[in-house]
């Protein structure tokens, strides 16, 4: 299974949890997925990457919303992976 064919996966399964917790307001669930996304990344990335990493997906949203081409994860991911990444 490749990155994106990982991601989709991840992607459906916290889908299938979201929707399974039936008795949270759709704001609270929000919450807490950006809580757990914040808290995730700022432990690889620290808070600078991740708040970048959000404006990446808001600009790629918006241009999706403008009718512009999905990119695909992996080009987002690319940017941000720090396993491919040269230490300074």
């Amino acid at each position: 299974m490749n990155t994106d064919e990982h991601l989709e996966q991840f992607y459906q399964n916290v889908t299938h949890l979201h929707n399974s917790a039936e008795g949270l307001s759709c704001a609270g669930k929000t919450i807490v997925l950006f809580r757990v996304a914040l808290e995730c990344g700022a432990t690889e990335l620290g808070m600078v990457g991740v708040l970048h990493l959000i404006s990446r997906l808001i600009t790629s949203t918006l241009g999706i919303m403008d009718g512009g081409d999905e990119p695909l994860l992996e080009e987002i991911l690319d940017d941000f992976e720090t396993d491919n990444k040269t230490a300074h």
